[in-house]
């Protein structure tokens, strides 16, 4: 069983670190994002350079990129850290990571998307508690919610209750475990991995973008084929974007997932829209589908 370990919340006055693990950033996005972190309150440092460019899809070589992300973790001024982008290349420098140094010293860790490799690594390596948020480059264009739960999520020291009034309950019920999940692409790429979770017990998160329904199918169908959702105890669906029509997609998962009997809601604003709730992962929570609430027993945060 993970020992879970709790990140100290963020107060306004806080340094924080944003990079770039996977792909570049636009320099407006990031500028523009950066902007909403300040007006949280935080003091921005960025390193998001591009040095020794492999790729036009990498921010940088591997060792570079791990270096960024490895020395914002061993600063002891810097109390969090903000991807600026997803796109690709998370899963390249797992590997580099100085995770004994985050067990000892634990900070924040937000992003989504490709950064789901991230935050689920860190997860299984230290027990930390990662934050499922928007990236400094998606800020930009958030909603106020969106920008209302980051800093909720980081900062409280009491436990979430999130409401979803949109979503829609596929299969009824409640269930308690931890919140784990991501991207599903990039969640089913870390499969047979050491840095993938047990997700035992879990309430499975799963969103993604630009994958058309038979991917969707076919990922369902391989985590089917594993034994995978002999385990999880409930699922959250959150924004599918740019992929088939959204009753397409609930009608496959009730398909797909007919033979299990957990809870789950789908249509939860989590992903690649322009609201993109923050939720902790790792951490505990109760989700009722039929009122479609997810209730966490404690706070993501240490005071």
């Amino acid at each position: 069983m993970t020992t879970v370990i709790k990140p100290p919340r963020l107060q306004p006055g806080d340094r924080v670190g944003v990079l770039a693990p996977a792909s570049p950033c636009p320099v407006d996005e990031l500028e523009s994002g950066c902007l909403i972190l300040e007006k949280m309150g935080l003091e921005v440092v960025v390193d998001v350079g591009s040095e020794s460019l492999q790729a036009d899809y990498l921010a940088g070589s591997d060792e570079y990129r791990a270096s960024r992300f490895n020395q914002f973790v061993q600063d002891p001024e810097i109390r969090g850290l903000f991807c600026a982008r997803g796109g690709y290349g998370s899963l390249r420098i797992l590997s580099e990571l100085s995770y004994d140094r985050l067990r000892s010293t634990p900070k924040p860790l937000v992003g989504f998307s490709d950064i789901t490799a991230l935050l689920l690594a860190c997860y299984r390596q230290t027990g930390l508690v990662c934050f499922h948020g928007p990236t400094v480059s998606t800020l930009a264009t958030a909603d106020q919610n969106t920008v209302d739960s980051l800093w909720k999520a980081l900062s409280i020291t009491e436990p979430m209750q999130v409401h979803f009034p949109e979503a829609l309950c596929l299969k009824p019920g409640s269930c308690v475990g931890p919140v784990l999940g991501g991207n599903f692409t990039t969640l089913s790429h870390l499969l047979g991995t050491d840095f993938f979770p047990s997700f035992t017990g879990a309430i499975l998160l799963l969103e993604d973008r630009g994958e058309p329904t038979y991917r969707i199918d076919r990922m369902l169908t391989q985590l089917l084929h594993t034994g995978f959702f002999g385990d999880v105890a409930g699922l959250i669906l959150g924004d599918f974007s740019e992929s088939g029509p959204r009753d397409e997609l609930n009608e496959l998962v009730q398909e797909r997932l007919a033979s299990t009997s957990f809870p789950i809601l789908s249509g939860v604003p989590i992903g690649h829209e322009q609201q993109n709730l923050t939720l902790p992962l790792g951490l505990p929570a109760t989700l009722d589908a039929g009122a479609a609430t997810l209730t966490y027993h404690q706070a993501a945060t240490t005071p």
